[in-house]
């Protein structure tokens, strides 16, 4: 861990933006028509050659039957595609909830922004974990900070496909729920029965629009008529075993990969050692002072000098150097067996780790978001409101909303093609036209689009 904290440490900036990326990310999933409503006016309003500065410049396009110009209709058609989402009545309630309630997703929800924001930063430490472990191997003979690069990248694509496998398995996991509930009501329902062949949907397709149309059929049917299914009803686990073999496999690969980097490192570590203490570069070799040894007995007498050298050797151990050295051979052998036994422990733990946060992330599939064909479209429509006054009243606001913003948006638009028409002239019933126009506002737009 503390390998991968210096690693992170030192790419503070890729860190940052990656994490950056990630709660953006999570923000525009979980918010995502806010984010189109907001990309919409952008492009309106942007300078020079934004909507407005477009559609201003089409003065001569005109709809006889409704008596507007097809730029004015162009935009009001634009703000149209939001304001009809959010054109909801009590009718739109009840439908909604009924959906759900057949399906069986009544009180589900999808994956909160918290969840994606965690699952990210879990995805953020894996990317840089794996980043790590593949440095070396990514692009080999490439320059260090080219390898960590392409490491981070693989890393990270890894990991972003990781998320999405899980994310599908847990959404399969609770459709094939279902499916056995389908399969269980329908076996019970024919006492016992298993004529699995009668199992199936009605003929009419089921939306939110005509939800009440199989009120009359069982629960199992009215559920089945909202799943997507084979032509045998039956559960599915294709997604789950990919994602489990992809899982073991990255696992069983990381695990096996930071082994060979440790077994290097404690191997490079060793030479060093050894090149450090070799006997050769030792000053008492006996090699090189054969001819010391000689002086000291033609000065002082062999006698003096073989009680230096006992005593020489006492002192550095040059009478037994070959036991200090076969002793220091064994306690390195020990050490190294030591640290690999640690660090494989280490690594299979952290392959543990990271198995158990796959699961977590199925966990969430199966938690949150919804298997039936419509369910997510109903949710929104509800927004997970507990009474139906709550719901008209949000809607209601959100009409008033986008209908004030989409009159502001028509109103500079006419604006503009008057100042064009005034610069460029045209006939008079052009520009009796233009100068006309409080007729033609957004709420005047919603009686004939509605039609």
């Amino acid at each position: 861990m503390d390998k991968i904290g210096a690693f992170i440490m030192m790419h503070q900036i890729e860190t940052l933006l990656l994490v950056f990326g990630m709660i953006v990310l999570a923000f525009i999933i979980t918010h995502w028509q806010e984010v189109k409503f907001w990309w919409l006016n952008f492009t309106y309003n942007f300078p020079l050659i934004g909507k407005l500065s477009t559609l201003s410049k089409d003065i001569e396009g005109f709809d006889e039957k409704h008596k507007w110009f097809y730029s004015e209709e162009a935009l009001c058609r634009d703000y149209y595609n939001f304001y009809e989402k959010v054109d909801k009545n009590g009718e739109s309630y009840d439908e909604a909830k009924e959906y759900l309630h057949a399906a069986g997703e009544l009180g589900r929800k999808p994956t909160p922004t918290f969840i994606w924001i965690m699952i990210f930063v879990l995805v953020i430490v894996e990317a840089f974990g794996f980043a790590y472990v593949l440095a070396g191997f990514t692009i080999p003979g490439a320059s260090e900070a080219t390898q960590q690069k392409g490491a981070i990248g693989v890393a990270a694509m890894l990991a972003i496909l990781l998320v999405w496998l899980t994310h599908m398995t847990g959404q399969e996991l609770h459709k094939n729920t279902l499916i056995k509930k389908i399969r269980r009501w329908y076996k019970n329902d024919n006492a016992g029965g298993s004529n699995w062949r009668d199992l199936k949907p009605d003929e009419q397709l089921i939306t939110i629009d005509n939800t009440f149309d199989d009120s009359a059929s069982p629960n199992y049917i009215r559920m089945l008529n909202r799943l997507d299914v084979n032509d045998k009803v039956k559960t599915t686990y294709t997604k789950t075993i990919l994602t489990l073999i992809f899982i073991f496999a990255v696992a069983i690969g990381a695990t096996y990969i930071r082994h060979q980097v440790l077994t290097q490192e404690i191997a490079s570590a060793h030479e060093s050692a050894m090149n450090i203490f070799n006997d050769d570069a030792s000053p008492f070799g006996d090699t090189r002072n054969a001819a010391a040894d000689e002086d000291v007995g033609a000065l002082f007498g062999d006698e003096a000098a073989n009680d230096a050298k006992e005593d020489l050797s006492s002192l550095f151990g040059g009478k037994d150097a070959g036991t200090a050295k076969a002793s220091g051979k064994n306690t390195a052998a020990v050490e190294d067996e030591t640290n690999q036994k640690g660090g494989d422990a280490t690594f299979v733990i952290l392959g543990l780790i990271f198995v158990f946060i796959q699961i977590l992330g199925i966990f969430f599939g199966m938690h949150w978001d919804f298997a039936g064909r419509e369910s997510k479209a109903a949710y929104e429509c509800l927004r997970g409101f507990a009474t139906k006054k709550a719901f008209l009243s949000y809607y209601e606001r959100a009409r008033t909303h986008i209908a004030r913003v989409a009159q502001q948006q028509l109103q500079k638009l006419q604006h503009k093609m008057n100042i064009i028409n005034d610069n460029s002239g045209t006939d008079a019933e052009t520009t009796a036209l233009l100068r006309n126009n409080k007729e033609r506002t957004f709420r005047q737009y919603l009686t004939f689009e509605d039609k």
